[in-house]
């Protein structure tokens, strides 16, 4: 029998920089073309990580050009897009997005629905999310698998009354390029940046927003040049709360040791520099790529206990895990890091054998490939779907 590509579309909000949209765009890129026909759909376009779409093999980018948030019109012409390109499976990442996924799947009769979570914990929501929350979970009783990217997110939408045997967890996957560094790359960006080859680096990649508690990395910054006062941190990354962060920078006096980098694409070289990776989240926190990147790079971490961190390693294997909003936790832990320099190695090491073992791009990809495979055979009667009917076997 002749195999059947299935037609999948990705939809989100929009391909700005942040580790879902990262993670769409690997997974875009990464499905088997000779299996899978990708359509990525953005709610709004414009933003930069489009670039990395509009050549790749086998993949196609359309915006819905959403005009604001009371533009609910998207949501129509999402729905005959669906029709127009025989859709069989929708996966949408992220609020809004998945509300009008799912209901646009739902109107357009796509046969297979698959809700994401990225977040392990959500302790502070805004109205407006709490809303399309509501409504998300209403509709994910149509969907037919719901993928939260940790353990502590499975917890996360089964506490929201989700069945439990919709649930699959998909790690995270990292891209060879974004665990690739060489030694002139990082002596690049300490040139970049005036950082000497003798002074230690610590850094966070992160949104500038309050779930990332940069407040805490600063705290602990000012901790750790008490002790070591050559120290360097390196914060990479953008958001609302930048003006605000530099002028605490000033506030602690730490304007000579901070360096605020923005956006980065090409990240590998800036986590390769750090002796010492921190991520001081507070909330959210899923799978986090931050970490997925440092373990790759053979980094040595310290990261908050809070959603799916530690299900990444155990502490003392690749890092140590402090709790949140404990600034002296941190520094503490990173001091050890920086002036112990064979555990540093140690816990480079065993954070790179993890990630190899764990967290590679493959894995990932294959994971999904393997769900698409086995929800669409769920479907192989064709009776309610109009679609040829397709058995797992002929994927194998």
């Amino acid at each position: 029998m002749i195999r059947k590509k299935l037609n999948v579309c990705l939809l989100v909000n929009d391909l700005r920089y942040g580790g879902a949209e990262r993670q769409l765009v690997e997974l875009a890129r990464g499905l088997d073309k000779d299996r899978f026909n990708p359509l990525v759909v953005t709610l709004y376009p414009g933003e930069p990580l489009e670039r990395e779409l509009r050549h790749a093999f086998g993949v196609e980018l359309v915006s819905l050009e959403r005009k604001g948030k009371w533009d609910f019109g998207a949501l129509r012409r999402l729905s005959r897009l669906l029709r127009s390109k025989d859709v069989h499976i929708m996966q949408p990442f992220l609020t809004p997005s998945t509300a009008f996924g799912l209901s646009a799947a739902i109107m357009a009769r796509t046969p297979v629905k698959i809700a994401t979570e990225r977040c392990g914990v959500r302790l502070n929501t805004s109205v407006g999310n709490k809303l399309y929350r509501f409504v998300e979970d209403r509709l994910t009783r149509f969907a037919d698998a719901v993928v939260p990217n940790s353990e502590a997110g499975r917890d996360y939408v089964l506490s929201r009354g989700i069945d439990e045997d919709k649930v699959r967890v998909i790690y995270n996957g990292v891209a060879p390029e974004r665990t690739t560094c060489l030694p002139d790359d990082r002596a690049a960006v300490r040139a970049l940046f005036g950082i000497r080859p003798d002074e230690p680096v610590v850094g966070i990649v992160a949104s500038l927003t309050p779930a990332k508690d940069h407040e805490t990395f600063l705290q602990a910054a000012a901790i750790i040049r008490t002790h070591v006062p050559s120290t360097r941190f390196l914060i990479v990354g953008d958001g609302p709360l930048r003006p605000q962060l530099e002028e605490r920078v000033q506030e602690l006096g730490l304007s000579d040791a901070v360096v605020f980098a923005g956006h980065r694409a090409q990240i590998a070289p800036f986590i390769g520099t750090m002796d010492a990776a921190v991520l001081s989240s507070c909330d959210h926190e899923g799978c986090s790529n931050f970490l997925l990147e440092a373990m790759g790079l053979a980094r040595p971490i310290v990261a908050t206990d809070i959603g799916g961190n530690c299900e990444l390693f155990a502490s003392g294997e690749a890092g140590l895990f402090v709790e949140p909003g404990d600034a002296a936790a941190m520094a503490s832990a990173t001091l050890r890091i920086l002036t112990t320099p064979q555990l540093a190695d140690e816990f480079g090491s065993r954070g790179r054998a993890v990630f190899e073992r764990r967290f590679t791009l493959p894995t990932m990809i294959k994971a999904y490939e393997d769900l698409y495979t086995e929800l669409w055979a769920l479907k192989a009667d064709g009776s309610s779907t109009g679609h040829e009917p397709v058995t797992a076997g002929e994927w194998r």
